[in-house]
């Protein structure tokens, strides 16, 4: 006959002699070091958001904070979960030391100390500073795609909006006019001032009011900031907007922008936004590192990805010093682009044309490969360029147009159509009926030319090459180690707050590994002075 184990004591044996709480988690178990770090932070400013006389003693905002925190660190992260885990699980209820808290109160706490939270943040880095693993000499820059909180299918058109609009304002007034005929007959039967509710059906159709109204309003917003109008508009959260998916497809997202301490890994400025425009929010970023954390920044170097390596930025940086390391996309290597020869006025050599740098394009309604700009070489003295058959582009107009980083200028070099008509490279560079070609010449275009010359050197190259992992790791652990592909909460000011604390909780969790993969004692964490 089977033996099998029989457990150490019955669920109804009463127990004489409790075991402590602390007990029962293990001495390096990560809670213990997650709460000594917690316990270096200054919480004045947290503390000074209560009133401390009226009701009864709150809990501590380093209980609150921890739970929350410790929660997203194991991959919980709504308040109801967190309610259960702190009686459920022994590591939860050991980081609040017995405490039980209802899922209420985790979540007005976690939306409304947007301001304290940032003070917690900061701290956390700073701590890292003092330990010796932020040095701030590198940074890297990136945005992502998180979802929003509304369904994919909940957008509407501007046209839509309006029309829904006017149906439930039909709609609403028919069934407020049967309400108030219900009212007069109770009235009527059980006197003046009897009772009344708000039909559910009536109510449900003043909440979509409301939602559509928002939704208008938002529209109205962004057209006199001068943001482009979205196509489509989401209702539930008007404040997102539909955007292209990482892994495909089209639903209503926010941006995440995260900057990283390269050498630690290490968020040390983290923002929101709702357009995918990552590329105008490079320098505040560098500006709040600064700002935030009191520490120079202006010697250090830039990683990021192609998008962020617009004119305006090189521009920008090249001016306060900086060095941006990110591919631009222009060939400058004479080994690889037969256009960048000796003398310019001469043509390229019939055996080297399908050597040019070329680009699909589509122009008329016909599609092809075009002789890329980089075929073409600009003369600063002469301010013109030359074609790669050796004919001159001569100056023409400018143009300007505002964009999201101020004025772009753009400068629009001719070639004669003479010129054009019987050279030998017309199939290849000119594909509509175009009876000329014509370059583009921007204002920072000089700035992009040097922005080349150094991504095309092997250093620059090996520098560019330690951005992947740092930037992205933050990306991936939020997403993929806490869960986070969604936001839980509704609104730009809110959803920035939510993603505060996961990259709060991030930089706990990265700060933890640091320390533990450290060789020797551990070192003694510091208390940071406000």
């Amino acid at each position: 006959m089977m033996r099998w184990a029989r457990a150490p004591q019955s669920r109804d044996q009463m127990v004489l002699f409790a075991e402590r709480l602390d007990e029962a988690i293990p001495p390096d178990h990560p809670v213990r070091l997650l709460d000594s770090i917690l316990e270096q932070i200054d919480w004045g400013k947290w503390e000074s958001c209560y009133h401390g006389r009226l009701g009864q003693p709150p809990i501590h905002p380093r209980v609150l904070a921890g739970v929350l925190l410790y929660g997203l660190l194991r991959r919980i992260r709504t308040s109801r979960a967190l309610e259960e885990a702190l009686i459920v699980r022994l590591d939860f209820r050991w980081l609040a030391e017995g405490r039980t808290i209802d899922h209420t109160t985790l979540s007005e706490f976690r939306r409304r100390h947007g301001h304290e939270l940032k003070h917690l943040f900061v701290q956390i880095v700073l701590v890292a500073h003092q330990l010796g693993l932020v040095s701030l000499e590198q940074l890297g820059f990136d945005g992502t795609r998180l979802r929003a909180n509304n369904r994919r299918s909940g957008t509407r058109t501007s046209d839509e909006l309006r029309a829904m609009q006017a149906e439930l304002a039909t709609k609403f007034a028919e069934l407020e006019a049967q309400a108030a005929a219900e009212d007069a007959r109770d009235d009527e039967h059980f006197g003046p001032g009897s009772s009344h509710t708000l039909p559910a059906e009536l109510a449900d159709v003043k909440r979509r009011q409301a939602q559509v109204q928002a939704a208008l309003d938002e529209l109205e917003r962004a057209q006199q900031a001068g943001e482009p109008l979205p196509k489509r508009l989401p209702l539930t959260d008007p404040e997102c907007r539909v955007t292209p998916n990482k892994d495909g497809g089209f639903a209503p997202n926010y941006t995440p922008l995260a900057t990283v301490d390269v050498a630690s890994g290490l968020v040390v400025s983290d923002d929101v936004i709702a357009l995918t425009n990552e590329d105008q929010h490079l320098l505040p970023a560098i500006d709040d590192v600064q700002k935030q954390l009191g520490l120079d920044v202006s010697q250090a170097s830039i990683l990021a990805d192609s998008m962020m390596c617009t004119g305006a930025n090189l521009a920008a940086l090249e001016a306060r010093g900086m060095v941006l390391y990110s591919p631009i996309g222009i060939s400058v290597d004479p080994a690889t682009n037969p256009a960048l020869r000796a003398d310019p006025t001469q043509p390229v050599p019939s055996e080297h044309w399908d050597q040019l740098p070329t680009n699909a394009v589509r122009r008329g309604g016909v599609e092809g490969q075009q002789l890329d700009k980089a075929a073409f070489v600009y003369d600063s003295e002469r301010n013109c360029y030359w074609c790669p058959a050796g004919k001159q582009l001569s100056y023409a107009k400018a143009t300007s147009e505002a964009n999201g980083s101020g004025r772009r200028i753009r400068h629009r070099y001719m070639a004669a159509k003479t010129d054009c008509d019987g050279c030998p490279l017309r199939q290849r560079c000119i594909l509509d009926k175009t009876k000329r070609r014509m370059v583009v010449h921007e204002q920072h275009e000089a700035a992009r030319l040097r922005q080349a010359q150094l991504m095309a050197t092997p250093a620059a190259q090996e520098q560019y090459a330690r951005r992947s992992h740092p930037v992205e790791r933050p990306f991936a652990t939020i997403k993929q180690h806490f869960g986070a592909r969604r936001f839980l909460l509704r609104g730009l000011a809110k959803v920035r707050i939510e993603w505060r604390w996961l990259t709060t909780a991030f930089n706990l969790h990265r700060l933890m590994s640091l320390l533990v993969s450290r060789a020797g004692p551990q070192p003694q964490l510091i208390a940071i002075p406000t």
